[in-house]
């Protein structure tokens, strides 16, 4: 009669539950019932617990700091590697240092993970913040057409790092970015952002931007009003330049200039200091033959509100390439708005509408036809008709 081993039995048992109990601190419930149950089933097959190798790689992504053996489901081990004459800014996921590891996620393969290496060399930059909204900073930015000593961020006396901070109130929809200057040169957006959430919460939103940019030139989405303080952390001797954009020149450089390592964080101070007054939106078309596409605020480009709903009618030419932007005022201040209404805008089930328009680039509208256009927009919905006379 065969023995049953009740020790190697009690053994692994226990080496299950301690594996679960570290599978606990790290990742979500489901991802640690799912990293567990392969687990288990991998010990019961092999009698041992499943390993995945975790590789620290230089900032160069070749050289090896060091390898540790972590057990399927458990978490990375941090620690802080040092280099002569250079500063240690985190681990990250890629080589290309697009975003900082989590090491609360279990691991449940092999993974490489990335140190970040700076040098200190002084920001003698100014930056500000630029956008467009409706909360008072952002009203007068105009979308960067104005830098006041309200829109410049502080930078803190320091000889050892470069760190901007500005405090300011901002309403839901606010749109905006930290740039050097009105043209937008080094602009810092989305893709800079440490976080977008808190307490379980999304307080700003990718909100994209004008032309083919990537995250980090997007703009930044207000999801919640309030009072927020953001700090922009720079490393000058780290910045490169997209050179290899069909739009780059050395002209207009600083448009492509980017950072792996450059770092927004902000906190949330509670609710807005200063309430601001009644917002009025105003919409205007913008097209290529109807206006060149410039803004043209003029009564034959402006939708008239009755009831809340807004209408245009306006001649337009077979071809013409169109969108709408939108024009808020709070008080005696207006600004370009954030709100945009397109081809998307149109229901899709509204083939009336469909028939006088195509898509065009960018989600711009394209007249099918010349004639006379109206244009009818509820904003609350967000849905625009189109109908031809």
């Amino acid at each position: 009669m065969r023995r049953r081993n009740d020790g190697a039995a009690v053994a692994m048992t226990a080496m299950l539950v301690s594996g679960m109990l570290l599978l606990s601190a790290c990742g979500s419930a489901d991802a640690v019932k799912t990293d567990a149950i392969g687990a288990t089933e991998e010990m019961a097959q092999t009698g041992q617990a499943a390993a995945c190798v975790v590789t620290y790689y230089d900032s160069d992504g070749k050289t090896v700091l060091q390898t540790e053996e972590v057990e399927k489901g458990a978490c990375a081990k941090e620690y802080t590697p040092e280099k002569d004459g250079s500063i240690f800014v985190g681990w990250f996921a890629t080589p290309q240092m697009s975003h900082k590891f989590d090491f609360s996620q279990a691991v449940t393969e092999d993974t490489s993970v990335f140190a970040g290496f700076v040098t200190y060399v002084e920001d003698t930059r100014e930056f500000a913040i630029v956008g467009s909204g409706t909360s008072p900073v952002l009203l007068e930015s105009n979308w960067g057409a104005v830098i006041g000593d309200a829109q410049k961020m502080t930078k803190e006396e320091s000889d050892s790092e470069n760190v901007y901070t500005i405090t300011l109130d901002l309403s839901e929809g606010d749109q905006f970015q930290f740039a050097m200057d009105s043209s937008w040169g080094d602009q810092r957006g989305y893709g800079y952002l440490d976080t977008i959430e808190l307490d379980g919460m999304d307080y700003f939103e990718n909100s994209g931007s004008l032309g083919d940019t990537g995250v980090k030139r997007s703009n930044i989405k207000c999801a919640v009003a309030g009072n927020y303080t953001f700090t922009l952390t720079t490393y000058l001797g780290e910045d490169t330049y997209e050179t290899d954009n069909a739009n780059y020149t050395e002209e207009n450089r600083e448009a492509f200039n980017i950072n792996p390592y450059d770092t927004i964080t902000w906190t949330y101070n509670g609710a807005s200091e200063n309430a601001g007054g009644d917002v009025q939106t105003d919409y205007y078309i913008k097209g290529a033959i109807v206006t060149g596409w410039e803004d043209v605020y003029s009564d034959e480009t402006k939708f008239t509100e009755q009831d809340g709903t807004y209408t245009l009618k306006i001649d337009l030419t077979e071809g013409d390439e169109f969108m709408f932007t939108s024009m808020v005022t709070v008080g005696d201040t207006s600004s370009a708005g954030t709100e945009y209404i397109r081809y998307t805008n149109i229901g899709g089930g509204d083939d009336a509408s469909l028939s006088h328009v195509t898509e065009g680039g960018g989600e711009n509208l394209i007249a099918a036809e010349s004639g006379t256009y109206v244009f009818t927009y509820d904003p609350a919905e967000q849905v625009l008709t189109v109908d031809v006379e």
